[in-house]
């Protein structure tokens, strides 16, 4: 969540984005800056090929463990990449 939602919601204000992106779309993004394609980040974080596909083509999750994984490569912290996750999810759901 970010700092401005984190004070709408301690202020009883409901942030209610009309969409939420996958967080494929970041990591897409991000690797697509790096020039890394998804075989390349796969070797770097230790997951399949296959793992890294589907979740660049928004059919997976990202784990907790990924989600640090991808801290040590991306140095975009593990939290936000769970945080992304957790909002996607809630927004499919809700």
């Amino acid at each position: 969540m970010y700092l401005n939602q984190e004070v709408m919601a301690e202020q009883g204000n409901e942030y209610l984005p009309q969409s939420v992106t996958h967080p494929s779309i970041t990591l897409a993004e991000k690797l697509q800056e790096l020039g890394m394609d998804n075989n390349e980040f796969a070797m770097c974080v230790g997951e399949p090929e296959i793992a890294i596909s589907a979740l660049t083509n928004g059919t997976s999750r990202i784990t907790t463990e990924m989600a640090v994984k991808f801290e040590s490569v991306l140095k975009i912290p593990a939290t936000f990449w769970l945080a992304r996750q957790r909002r996607y999810d809630e927004f499919r759901i809700g």
